[in-house]
């Protein structure tokens, strides 16, 4: 028997402009942008939220809802945004490549999606994963 669904916060870090990024630069360096931009996305958000998964240029965290109030999820995503705009700034500061991937870097911003809800933690192929309508994305 499965247990109770417990009250979560879903929190959604998606880089704003990215697919539009994507068209007309080079693939090599547009990737590697990316994973050092999820990686302090991801980074600055634990340990009050848990990785659910990464959806192409979004991050899809979770804590349990007892565990966070409204100043300290402000303070959280204020952190998030502003470790995002430093990093974005020194990838582009630090790099002398030309290419169109490169120089559009500036171009790229963050935007949060917050939400509250039931849901469950199942173990799914040695995967923590949440069940529930509000869950998904």
């Amino acid at each position: 028997m499965l247990p109770d669904p417990q009250s979560m916060c879903f929190l959604i870090a998606d880089i704003s402009g990215y697919t539009r990024y994507l068209a007309g630069v080079e693939l090599d360096h547009s990737v590697d942008v990316l994973a050092d931009l999820l990686g302090v996305i991801v980074s600055s958000l634990q340990p009050g939220f848990r990785l659910s998964r990464v959806e192409g240029d979004a991050a899809f965290m979770f804590t349990p809802g007892e565990t966070i109030d409204g100043s300290l999820l402000l303070d959280t995503v204020e952190g998030c945004y502003f470790a995002f705009r430093r990093r974005r700034r020194d990838i582009y500061q630090s790099t002398s490549c030309a290419c169109n991937a490169c120089a559009r870097i500036p171009d790229l911003d963050l935007k949060f999606i917050v939400h509250h809800g039931p849901a469950l933690i199942q173990e799914v192929a040695g995967r923590q994963e949440l069940h529930g309508v509000d869950a998904r994305v």
